[in-house]
């Protein structure tokens, strides 16, 4: 494809690229359905309805929201969703904070897909010269954003994105078959520990048909926040227990994964609980038979029974019979992500522009 015959318009409307996305849309799920391409490079998170979501739940007085479409003899090929700050000069994906996939939507390769890159970025470079940085996180590795990128100076940084082939598992004993002997023995382990101490395990899915109570997501997010400070290797401090709240409150209340969970249809909210108490939850969207796992945390009080892996082990129960093809864990390289039979597609972060690493 020569560079002469694209063309490369921008809007601040997404509704105005309704039409034009959603055949994007449909012409990746076939192709994906074809394996001509892999999920991973058009997943949920490049789809008209996901950025539709964030469009209409994201607002920011100091940030526009602006969508860059390269075509080719007047049909839509390839659109880029950004935020851009204008007041620090940034661009960046948008991914609403909570998506693990970031890329363009384009369900073209080859020499194709990188004429229209090449155009998009020189549009962009143009419009956003060397005093802007722009900052594009968890690209697939191999997409031509993060390969046209490489060649026009960014810099990048690598990560681990794990996902499961649930398609190749005729059935759950199949796959727990399929696992290593340490983490097989402590699968065994834990429900053998369930089972010695009379614990009561139930497994419940919660969807925005049958949503979860505020109480719930109240418990869940507490549970998440006060795990993120065992991340980050920081103290439980009564500040920072305060700062759990708050935090509590804004996503329960505000936040948009809250939103996504209780307004999306591919929302499934999976929450593991022992003798009645939350021990661990992970949130996902279900989207042309894949499975995507933005969110999952424990409560480490229930240690001894790795409520984690029993979470994912009784999930696998269900996903199977379901006919889901893939379980995709995102970004991250916990070691579980592995041992549960994770396999990785690696993703780039960028930086053009400016002196930082991403």
């Amino acid at each position: 494809m020569n560079k002469t015959n694209i063309t490369i318009t921008s809007t601040r409307d997404i509704h105005m690229l309704k039409a034009a996305w959603e055949r994007l849309d449909h012409i990746a799920a076939e192709k994906v359905e074809k394996g001509e391409i892999d999920y991973i490079d058009y997943s949920f998170y490049q789809t008209y309805e996901w950025n539709q979501f964030v469009y209409n739940t994201y607002s920011h007085r100091l940030v526009h929201t602006e969508y860059v479409v390269a075509s080719s003899d007047g049909e839509a090929k390839m659109i880029l969703p950004l935020m851009v700050d204008s007041i620090n000069k940034r661009l960046r994906i948008i991914n609403g904070r909570i998506s693990g996939i970031c890329n363009v939507a384009c369900p073209y390769q080859g020499a194709e897909a990188r004429a229209l890159m090449e155009a998009l970025f020189d549009h962009l470079q143009d419009l956003y010269p060397k005093e802007w940085k722009y900052k594009f996180r968890d690209v697939p590795s191999r997409s031509p954003l993060v390969s046209t990128g490489f060649e026009r100076g960014a810099r990048g940084n690598e990560k681990c994105s794990f996902h499961v082939p649930v398609c190749q598992f005729g059935s759950y004993e199949e796959y727990l078959s399929s696992l290593g002997k340490n983490i097989y023995k402590n699968i065994r382990k834990a429900y053998n520990h369930l089972t010695t101490d009379g614990k009561t395990m139930c497994l419940t899915c919660y969807t925005s048909v049958t949503p979860p109570s505020l109480h719930l997501l109240s418990e869940l997010w507490r549970l998440y926040f006060r795990r993120q400070l065992t991340w980050d290797k920081k103290h439980n401090t009564f500040l920072r227990k305060l700062a759990c709240r708050a935090k509590t409150l804004h996503q329960v209340h505000l936040g948009k994964q809250t939103k996504s969970m209780l307004l999306l249809k591919e929302s499934e909210l999976y929450v593991l609980t022992i003798d009645g108490k939350a021990a661990a939850f992970m949130h996902t969207y279900v989207h042309n038979g894949h499975i995507l796992m933005p969110k999952l945390a424990i409560d480490a009080s229930f240690a001894r029974y790795s409520p984690g892996i029993l979470l994912i082990q009784e999930a696998m129960k269900l996903f199977i019979p379901r006919g889901i093809k893939d379980f995709d864990k995102c970004r991250g390289e916990e070691r579980y992500k592995i041992e549960v039979g994770g396999v990785n597609q690696s993703i780039t972060s960028l930086t053009l522009g400016g002196k930082r690493l991403v």
